[in-house]
């Protein structure tokens, strides 16, 4: 590692003790929230894979208002779609068990405010919670997820919304 590294910093033209002194400094405040760095790389991949695409994080108060006016069902496609594109661009930083191990990555990507996931020999199952008040754009969010999960090749899964929860279930055998 020292060696990577030693090579890294001749190669960004910085000294050796700034590169792991920023590096260090960065797992520390990492650590503190209670990550690790498994957890900073993968959402570093996110954010970098998600800026391939053409995305714009807005509040998600924003969003309720565009859509109050608007019938949202009309929109699945394009969340569909869109969630397509991302999943593919994610696809080529994070594998998809990378992904289940750490389902907290897609607060990247939607508003999700608890992620956790539980696998078996034949299934997955995501459970995300949104935030109550966001449970009209939960069909929307559910045609996205449909899309990443498509992009990745799990075209086998299930989407259920109970309330403020999703819990998505992919089936493992039949992935396409």
């Amino acid at each position: 590692m020292a060696l990577r590294c030693s090579k890294l910093a001749r190669e960004l033209g910085i000294p050796l003790q700034k590169l792991a002194s920023d590096a260090l400094r960065i797992v520390e405040e990492v650590m503190k929230d209670g990550g690790n760095a498994t957890d900073l790389v993968l959402t570093w991949r996110c954010v970098k894979s998600i800026t391939t695409v053409d995305t714009a994080t807005l509040p998600i108060n924003i969003l309720l208002k565009i859509f109050e006016d608007l019938e949202p069902g009309k929109y699945v496609t394009d969340f569909y779609t869109s969630g397509k594109e991302i999943g593919v661009a994610m696809s080529n930083e994070i594998t998809f068990a990378d992904l289940v191990k750490r389902p907290y990555i897609l607060k990247t990507l939607i508003p999700i405010r608890y992620a956790n996931s539980k696998e078996t020999e034949s299934e997955i199952t995501i459970t995300l919670s949104v935030p109550s008040y966001v449970k009209k754009l939960t069909p929307l969010i559910s045609a996205y997820i449909r899309g990443i999960l498509d992009a990745y090749g799990y075209t086998q899964h299930k989407i259920d919304i109970k309330e403020h929860i999703i819990e998505i279930k992919i089936y493992k055998n039949i992935q396409t």
